[in-house]
């Protein structure tokens, strides 16, 4: 996975944030298609920003 920096790991939480907003204020408008987009949108965004964490928390707790 491509290395990324604190301000896109925040970008990337802040586009799931709005996604999920998205999903909850209008849960009946959007399609079964348009869901599994947003699923796989929501599971690459969220899991880079999850590597990114977790790969932070280890340099911490080397040091």
């Amino acid at each position: 996975m491509q290395e990324i920096t604190l301000h896109e790991a925040a970008e990337r939480a802040h586009q799931t944030e709005i996604i999920c907003r998205l999903l909850e204020v209008y849960p009946n408008k959007i399609t079964d298609a348009d869901i599994s987009a947003l699923a796989s949108l929501l599971a690459r965004l969220s899991g880079s920003v999850a590597s990114f964490l977790i790969e932070e928390e280890s340099k911490l707790v080397e040091d």
